[in-house]
């Protein structure tokens, strides 16, 4: 006759407690959940789709279901789109908007191993379209930093008509050259964009996400109190202020084109400046001089500022 201990010890042979079946369900959750998320890197929608459908029977209330159903149905209901700036505007809006949230979701650092593919193909789609100032997402340049091909993306940027002058086109390039060659190729671009349209900087700025970079326009914004320019108009001086720091920055503008409005004149005053003062030529200096004083006399004075340190 068996006793009380041994039938206990048989039932707890036979019948696994709550938490050995929870741990079992939730390993079971998490091989099915990684078995979709494998598929979905493998673009293997029908895939996906099984062991998909085996979470939803099996792991109902896996905290990731959501966002992978929607990783499921974007990859089987993908289709390439016309080559047609508007057409592919909505589905990179789509990307964004709906697909983008639900890889991050559901993928965590792997989201944009899912996303790059849909980038490349809408990037083939746009090869050869015109630049449409409508649809800038629809843009090849754009398309292709999306999905990291950085130097399709640099020679798609300079294909825009009047790039120099265009910021879409200014944006992009800049972006390209960092992440091609760093920041020394993009200052000049960067530059630019600073003075054709100065409220995206800030953009820019976060997107190449630079330690330096961003100590430097946080240096810009205390050198001075800049009473005497509108907030918006701000970044638009950076690069003189940067010319004013680092002198040697103004070989980048050896083909710059600078623009008619003070900021960029600035900046071109100073390049001749360093030049001048290479030289020696002490009365065209002070001509330039007087002119960088009448354009910004904070910024003046920050430049003879440096001109004392120096010649200490």
């Amino acid at each position: 006759m068996r006793g009380a201990a041994g039938v206990a010890n048989e039932r707890a042979v036979v019948c696994p407690s709550s938490i050995q079946l929870d741990l079992f369900l939730d390993s079971r959750a998490v091989v099915l959940a990684n078995e979709v998320v494998t598929a979905l890197l493998a673009r293997d929608a029908a895939r996906a789709q099984e062991r998909l459908d085996e979470m939803k029977r099996d792991a109902h209330d896996h905290p990731g279901l959501p966002a992978l159903s929607t990783l499921v149905s974007a990859l089987a209901q993908w289709r390439m789109p016309a080559r047609e700036p508007a057409q592919i505007a909505l589905l990179v809006a789509q990307l964004e908007s709906e697909f983008g949230p639900a890889a991050e979701a559901g993928l965590g650092l792997e989201a944009p191993l899912f996303l790059a593919p849909f980038f490349r193909e809408l990037a083939a789609a746009a090869d050869g379209l015109s630049y449409d100032r409508g649809n800038p997402t629809a843009y090849r340049a754009a398309l292709c930093l999306r999905c990291g091909d950085f130097s399709d993306a640099e020679q798609a940027a300079l294909a825009v008509a009047n790039w120099s002058e265009t910021p879409d086109a200014l944006h992009w390039l800049t972006l390209a050259r960092y992440r091609l060659h760093g920041v020394d190729a993009a200052r000049a671009s960067l530059f630019a964009l600073a003075w054709r349209e100065p409220n995206r900087l800030a953009t820019v700025l976060t997107e190449l996400s630079d330690e330096l970079l961003d100590r430097q326009w946080l240096a810009f914004e205390r050198a001075c109190d800049w009473d005497d320019i509108r907030e918006a108009d701000l970044p638009s001086w950076f690069p003189a202020w940067y010319l004013v720091e680092h002198p040697a920055a103004g070989k980048d503008l050896a083909d710059a084109s600078f623009p008619d409005a003070a900021p960029a004149q600035a900046a071109r005053l100073l390049v001749r400046l360093f030049d001048m003062e290479r030289q020696g030529n002490s009365r065209t200096l002070v001509g330039l001089r007087a002119c960088l004083r009448d354009l910004n006399p904070g910024l003046f004075s920050l430049y003879m500022a440096r001109r004392a340190v120096q010649h200490r």
